[in-house]
C-alpha cells in the first residue's frame, strides 16, 4: 500500500505542471508571452477564436488568475485563469491574431508569439489544436473579462435619490430653509447601509438609509444642543453599532 501511494505521488508531476512566472515583451509587429513552468510541460494545447478574442487552453497546467493590460498596437489585455487542471489564456486584441508556440529550456518554458493574422509564423515546436465547436463560448466571456462591483455605486445612488426626495418635499411644502439644519453626521454601517443624523424644525432624526430604511429616533433638541461634538457622535455610533446591525437584520427578516 505504501509503495502504491509513493508511486502515485511520484507520478503526479508527470500529469500536471504549474505556471511559475510569465513575462510579456511588446514589439511593434508582435507580442511575446514567455511562460515558465515548475516541471516540463507535456500537455495538449488548443485554441479558439471569436472576433477580437482568442483563447489558448493548456490541459494539465495550473496557474494563478492574472489580468494584464497592455499599451500595445496588437493586444489590449491578457487574462490568465485556471480551472479543473486546465489553464486558459485569453487575448483581447485590436485585430485578429495568429499564434506561434515554441518550447524552450527542455519544455520548462514556452514562448507564445502573437502576430497579425496572415503574418509569417515561426516554425512551431509545440502543436496547437484548433477548436471548431461553435456552440462553446470562450472562457471567460468577453463582456466579463473585467468585473465591476456595483454595490457601492448603488448605495451612493440610493442616498442621492433619498436626498433629492427630501429636498423636493421641502420645496413642495414651502418649508423655510432656515428650519432645515442639514445632515449632521453620516457613517457607513456596512456596504449596503448608512447611519444618517439630520436636524429639521428643532427636531433631530436618526435614520438608517440604504437597503434597510429605518427611523431609529426623533426628538426635540434645544438650541444649545444643535452643535454637537463629532466625538460624541462617534462614541454613540461605536457603542450602538451592534444594536443597529441587529435592527437591520430584524427588518430584513420581516421583509
Amino acid at each position: 500500500m505504501k509503495q502504491f501511494i509513493f508511486l502515485l505521488l511520484f507520478s503526479l508531476p508527470l500529469f500536471s505542471a504549474k505556471l511559475v512566472s510569465y513575462n510579456i515583451y511588446d514589439r511593434n509587429d508582435r507580442v511575446d508571452l514567455m511562460l515558465s513552468f515548475d516541471s516540463a510541460y507535456q500537455g495538449k494545447i488548443s485554441q479558439k477564436k471569436e472576433g477580437e478574442f482568442a483563447l489558448l487552453s493548456f490541459e494539465g497546467l495550473e496557474a494563478k488568475d492574472e489580468l494584464k493590460s497592455l499599451n500595445s498596437k496588437l493586444v489590449n489585455k491578457i487574462q490568465i485563469s485556471s480551472k479543473n487542471n486546465t489553464t486558459h489564456i485569453m487575448f483581447q486584441a485590436k485585430e485578429k491574431l495568429d499564434f506561434g508556440l515554441s518550447s524552450i529550456n527542455g519544455k520548462f518554458g514556452l514562448r507564445i508569439r502573437a502576430l497579425p493574422e496572415g503574418a509569417n509564423l515561426p516554425q512551431l515546436s509545440q502543436p496547437i489544436k484548433q477548436e471548431t465547436d461553435k456552440e462553446a463560448d470562450l472562457m471567460p466571456k468577453p463582456k466579463n473579462i473585467e468585473s465591476f462591483d456595483y454595490t457601492n455605486y448603488i448605495l451612493v445612488m440610493l442616498v442621492l435619490v433619498l436626498l433629492l426626495v427630501v429636498l423636493w418635499w421641502f420645496k413642495k411644502t414651502n418649508v423655510n430653509s432656515k428650519n432645515f439644519g442639514g445632515i449632521k453626521f453620516q457613517r457607513n454601517i456596512d456596504r449596503n447601509n448608512q447611519l444618517v443624523v439630520l436636524d429639521y424644525e428643532n427636531k433631530r432624526y436618526v435614520m438608517i438609509i440604504g437597503n434597510s430604511n429605518l427611523l431609529l429616533e426623533s426628538k426635540e433638541v434645544q438650541q444649545e444642543e444643535i452643535k454637537v461634538d463629532n466625538k460624541d457622535f462617534n462614541s454613540f455610533f461605536e457603542d450602538n453599532k451592534r444594536k443597529i446591525q441587529n435592527l437591520i437584520l430584524e427588518k430584513q427578516k420581516k421583509d
